[in-house]
């Protein structure tokens, strides 16, 4: 079985920046990349392709295969 792959996600200033303003504003506690973490995995979990996201620690967001009837094909096999 393959062992679990990594991907670096860089998040830029400009977005730190307005979810640490935003949160501040909320009086939230919650770290801006805790909160942008989440995001991207709903965006990814939301998807028309066949993934699945869920946040598997602080910092990180598991990614599996996982096939719906309205997913549409990652890599077409009409070449």
């Amino acid at each position: 079985m393959p062992q679990d792959a990594k991907i670096e996600i860089i998040i830029d200033p400009s977005l730190l920046d307005h979810f640490s303003e935003n949160l501040s504003r909320q009086n939230s506690s919650r770290s801006p990349e805790d909160a942008i973490a989440s995001l991207v995995a709903s965006i990814l979990d939301d998807s028309v392709f066949p993934i699945t996201a869920e946040r598997a620690g602080k910092r990180e967001i598991r990614i599996s295969y996982h096939l719906r009837s309205f997913s549409q094909p990652i890599f077409d096999c009409a070449d």
